[in-house]
C-alpha cells in the first residue's frame, strides 16, 4: 500500500481496528479532507488530512522532507510540486514524517524516517487531482 491509500488506511485504522466493518467504511465511504500549510517563506511543509464526519473521524500531519519545501504551479494544464530551494518541477511530495492522532485529539502513531530528507512516503498530486475520495480545503496554485 503506498501513497494516498497509505494515509488512508493509517488514519482510518486510528478511529477503527484494521478488518472491522467501522474500518471498511472509513475506506470506502469516507473522504479525506486535505489542508495545505505555508510556511513562513511561503512555501508548503505541512499537510493536514483528516477523516470527513461530524467530528472527523481521525487526523494526520505530514510533514514534507527536509529541502523539499514546495510551491504549488499548473505546469502544461498538470498541478507540480516547485521546490523552493532548487526551483525543480515534480508531481510528488516527498513526506518524511506521519503523526496520526484520534478523534479526540490524542497521539496514535508516528511513522517516519531518521534522515529528515529520506521519505517515509511520496504522494502524488497527479493522483490527488483525480481521486474521488478527497476534498482539498486551501490549495493555492500559481500560474506560471
Amino acid at each position: 500500500m503506498k501513497g494516498w491509500d497509505y494515509i488512508k488506511h493509517l488514519i482510518a485504522s486510528a478511529h477503527c481496528a484494521q478488518g472491522t466493518e467501522c474500518y471498511k467504511v472509513d475506506i470506502e465511504d469516507r473522504k479525506m479532507i486535505i489542508a495545505f500549510m505555508k510556511d513562513y517563506n511561503g512555501s508548503y511543509s505541512t499537510l493536514f488530512i483528516s477523516l470527513e464526519g461530524s467530528p472527523p473521524k481521525a487526523y494526520a500531519i505530514l510533514r514534507v522532507c527536509s529541502g523539499e519545501e514546495f510551491k504549488l504551479e499548473r505546469e502544461n494544464g498538470e498541478l507540480k510540486a516547485l521546490n523552493s530551494w532548487t526551483g525543480e518541477s515534480s508531481d510528488k511530495i516527498c513526506i518524511n514524517t506521519i503523526k496520526i492522532l484520534d478523534f479526540a485529539l490524542l497521539h496514535y502513531r508516528t511513522v517516519k524516517e531518521d534522515d529528515l530528507s529520506k521519505p517515509v512516503v511520496k504522494l502524488s498530486l497527479k493522483e490527488l487531482s483525480t481521486r474521488k475520495d478527497v476534498i482539498v480545503m486551501n490549495m493555492e496554485v500559481e500560474y506560471g
